[in-house]
């Protein structure tokens, strides 16, 4: 359980842009009960580098690990303290710590995001009557198009949702993509984050152009801060 005077002490390490907006909710904002940080400060007492390990409902086995550092060797160490053996996280970071993290732990398919955010007023809606939108028990939002034999054909929602941001994700079954279902499950769920006065966070892997186009034909725009994230384990 992570106290409210640790989450003060790291609070300068993480912006308020979009980029950081995961590292802020986990780090910040997660359950408590379900948060550990681990911090390094300097001589004067102000925070140079933390991990974050979250018990989330992502991932039921691997919990989640943010991190941001000012130090090298702080956040090595850090990292080792945080950190079970023989045991794989989830994790995110900036793409400049890398280097550091991996002189302490092992990468596993990890990728290189683009993070985009919306603007309300570059918003550019897609209205599909057969998106049906919802809540989660836990409170996430949630929107879904059927398939005719009743399952789930392409679907959006959120990862989760902090006082300012709320991160956007998106499913669609192979054989019918290309045909805009991930656009209308999109749209609904931004329309949502919208209506709760949140900005929608959108973030797609290098590569993966078509889950870029998504974001930008909705209006979403690339912030140009990019996102490590993948699996690790201690060495």
């Amino acid at each position: 359980m992570v106290d409210t005077a640790t989450r003060a002490l790291i609070a300068p390490l993480i912006s308020s842009k979009p980029v950081d907006a995961l590292a802020w909710y986990f780090a910040l904002e997660h359950d408590a009960r379900r948060t550990r940080i681990v911090a390094r400060t300097d001589a004067g007492g102000h925070a140079v580098a933390f991990v974050a390990v979250c018990q989330t409902g992502i991932d039921l086995f691997r919990p989640m690990v943010v991190v941001r550092s000012e130090d090298s060797s702080a956040l090595c160490d850090a990292l080792r303290e945080a950190l079970s053996p023989n045991r794989q996280y989830l994790f995110s970071a900036p793409v400049t710590l890398r280097p550091d993290i991996e002189r302490v732990a092992y990468l596993y398919g990890e990728t290189t995001n683009h993070i985009y955010a919306l603007h309300q007023a570059d918003y550019k809606p897609v209205v599909n009557i057969m998106v049906q939108a919802s809540r989660t028990p836990d409170g996430l939002l949630r929107a879904s198009i059927s398939a005719r034999d009743g399952s789930t054909a392409a679907e959006a929602g959120t990862t989760w949702i902090s006082s300012r941001y709320a991160e956007v994700y998106v499913r669609v079954v192979e054989a019918l993509r290309s045909r805009g279902l991930g656009r209308s499950v999109v749209s609904a769920v931004t329309n949502q984050i919208l209506e709760l006065g949140r900005t929608p966070i959108y973030s797609a892997s290098d590569d993966n152009l078509p889950s870029q186009h998504v974001a930008q034909a909705l209006g979403y725009h690339d912030t140009e801060g990019w996102e490590l994230s993948g699996a690790l384990g201690l060495k």
